[in-house]
Parts: structure tokens; sequence; C-alpha cells
């Protein structure tokens, strides 16, 4: 068996080949293009064994280089970098480091320590599309806010009476408004009207009255000061524009994917879950049902498995920060939803409550329950009920009810 480190880069990366007994069979470079990559997998069919016994380790579970390798038939292992950094001084006190030296400890984490990790286990196409899109949706989705306050900010500069007109700043309406009248004006309360009925706006005589009233009360702004903004805020207004129409685009592509995910009522049918959650849960999960063996896993990669760490009488127990984050805020999202739509989790929320943690570590708590109820819905393909699992519950309970005198 050979164990291969790769010490990645965006031009190149550093390979090395480790056999059995820790001894170097291989060291080299290779460019990131198609040839290196070929050649990468030339050199490692020149080791003349099958590809079960060839094991890959590299910093990322995500690059082209995993998905070649893959592909290719062989097992990768993803390597926490922190990792990494604390194996470096196994080989080197010092602390020096490089890239052929990081590629062997690479190699030489799997060859030795391989049972603390798990192989890459990738989803089907179907379910790997719909992670790059649910993950692609919500950094738009994180330019669109920045996009929002800097609009803000920029109308608080000049034309503050703006930002009461409406109720808020990412919808047609206010767009339309700002990108009609960029500077502030006295408009007659029949342009406002008459802009109100083409934007199809309800009430539109007391809304009129109302922007008339606000617009009339506008602080005094030099015109040439006003001018000068007034371009920064159209060239923000058209950007929002167009990044609102790509998420309208995202949600249908997502929508559609989801709806031919055969998981989908798994996920649909979970209380609270609704039209984001649901599909973004899906997508971080995944649909190989050898990724997790069972719950604790699944539980430590979500993150709402809370740290212990002990020392002597000392005993601390803290948040996991080592998981998929985007995991954890889908599943805190989650918690926070089931809320009004499941009993059993109002009920064991006010009890943490009660108790007197949180609303933030309630919520967690809450998560970390729900994790362990869709692995074993996940697992077993098999759709949520209430009365189910609080019929289970009870089950639980009474079977763990010591007769009297034992």
């Amino acid at each position: 068996m050979f164990t291969i480190g790769i010490d990645w880069a965006d031009e190149h990366h550093d390979v090395c080949v480790v056999n059995e007994s820790g001894e170097k069979a291989d060291s080299f470079r290779i460019n990131h293009d198609p040839e290196g990559l070929s050649s990468l997998r030339d050199r490692i069919r020149r080791l003349g064994v099958s590809k079960d016994q060839v094991l890959f380790a590299i910093e990322t579970h995500k690059n082209l280089v995993v998905d070649f390798l893959l592909d290719e038939g062989y097992s990768v292992y993803s390597i926490n970098p922190k990792s990494v950094e604390r194996y470096r001084e196994r080989y080197r006190v010092s602390g020096a480091k490089d890239d052929t030296f990081d590629a062997m400890v690479l190699a030489n984490i799997i060859r030795t320590d391989r049972h603390q990790y798990q192989p890459i286990m990738p989803s089907s196409p179907l379910a790997r599309e719909l992670k790059i899109l649910t993950q692609d949706e919500q950094r738009l989705i994180h330019h669109k806010t920045k996009l929002v306050n800097q609009i803000e900010s920029c109308l608080k500069d000049y034309y503050p009476a703006a930002l009461k007109l409406f109720s808020e700043i990412a919808q047609p309406i206010t767009l339309a408004f700002l990108g009609l009248y960029p500077t502030p004006r006295k408009l007659s309360f029949k342009e406002l009207r008459r802009f109100l009925h083409k934007n199809h706006y309800p009430g539109v005589e007391s809304k009129a009255e109302e922007m008339f009233t606000l617009l009339s009360n506008q602080i005094f702004v030099e015109e040439f000061a006003s001018r000068a903004k007034a371009r920064m805020l159209t060239a923000l207004v058209e950007q929002l524009k167009v990044l609102l129409l790509s998420l309208a685009e995202y949600r249908k592509e997502i929508d559609k994917l989801f709806e031919e995910h055969d998981d989908a009522d798994i996920f649909k049918g979970l209380p609270g879950s609704g039209e984001k959650i649901a599909p973004r849960m899906l997508s971080e999960i995944g649909d190989n049902r050898e990724r997790f063996t069972d719950k604790d896993i699944l539980q430590c990669y979500a993150g709402p498995a809370p740290v212990t760490r002990q020392s002597g009488k000392t005993s601390v127990v803290h948040m996991r920060f080592s998981c998929n984050k985007r995991l954890r805020n889908i599943l805190y999202q989650f918690a926070f939803t089931s809320l009004s739509q499941s009993p059993w989790s109002r009920n064991f929320y006010d009890s943490q409550r009660a108790k007197g943690n949180s609303h933030a570590k309630a919520l967690r708590a809450l998560s970390d329950k729900w994790v362990k109820i869709i692995y074993h819905l996940w697992k077993n393909k098999e759709h949520y009920s209430e009365d189910k699992h609080l019929a289970d519950m009870m089950r639980f309970r009474f079977k763990n009810i010591r007769p009297c005198g034992n």
C-alpha cells in the first residue's frame, strides 16, 4: 500500500509518495493543468498496485485535483490544516516547513492514523450540483446585504427622506423610485400618485400623501453634492437590480433540482424546513448513505454536538467550532423555525430556557436533538411524523423506568 500527500497551490502541487514502512518512494511537482494531472495519474500507475492500495491526503475537500482523483476511482482524505500543523512537530520541532515537507507529512498522517479520518464520500451529481447552487446562492445573498447597506449609507449622506418611503430597499418599487428620482427634489402629489399607480401599489392616495409629506421635509443639500452622490446611488441600484434577478433565477433552478431528488420529501417533511432550508440541508448532508455510518459522526460533522474539555476536577463544555459551519447554521435556523411547527420542539426549547440556558444555547441543544432524528430519517429513507416521534419518546421513557424495589 502507498499513501500520497499533495500540498496544493494555485499554480502547482507538490506530491510525496511513501510506502507502508514510511520510506519515501517518490517525490515530484506537477503543474495545475491537464498535463500535470495526467502526469500524476501516470506516475501513480507506475507503482504497480491496484487503486484500492493507493490513498491520497490533501488539505481541502473541494478543488479540481480532488475531483480528478475521485473521478479516477482513488480514495481521498481531506485533512484539516490544523491537524497538519500539529503533525509537523513529529518531524521538525524547529517549526521549519516547505511544500515538499508538508506533502510528506500529509502522506504519513494517512499511513499512521488513517483510522482517525474518513475518506471523501461524494454524493450523486444531482446532489453535488444542488450543493454548488445553494452555496453560491448564499454568497449572492451576502452580496445583496452588502449592496443594501451601501445604498442605505449613500442615502443617509444626502437623501435620508428616501429611506422612509418604503419598508425595505431590496424590492422592485423602491429600486424603481430611486432609479427615477435619484436626487432629492420636491415631487408633486400628482407625480407621486402616478408613480404608485404605474407600479400597482395598494392604497395609492394615502401612500402618495405620506410620501409627499416625507419628501417635503427633506434636509437641504447643495446641488453639486446631490448630483455627485446620485451617481453612486444609481450605480448601486443597478447592481442590486441585476443581483435580485440572478437570485430569482437561482431560486427557480434550486427548486427544480430539489424536486427532482429522491430525498426531497424527507427534508420537505421536516416541520418548518421551508423552501430554502430543506434544499440547503439536503445538499450539505448529501445522499451517500456510506458517508455517515452513525448519528455521532453526523452530529460532529454538523456541529451541534458540544465539545468537552476535562482535566482533573475541571470539566468545561463548549460549542464545537471544527465542523461544517454552513450545515451548523442551517440546522440552527431550522431549529428556530421548527418552534412554531412542532409542539415537542417548543416544549424542549422551553425546558432549556427554564434551566437558565440562553436562546442560542437552547437552539443549539434543539438542533442536536433534530440531527439524531434527521439521521434516522435520512438513513432509512423515512418521512417525519410528529405523532410517531412522540410515541417513540414515550416508549423510551417507559423502557427506562426501573420497577420499584430494584
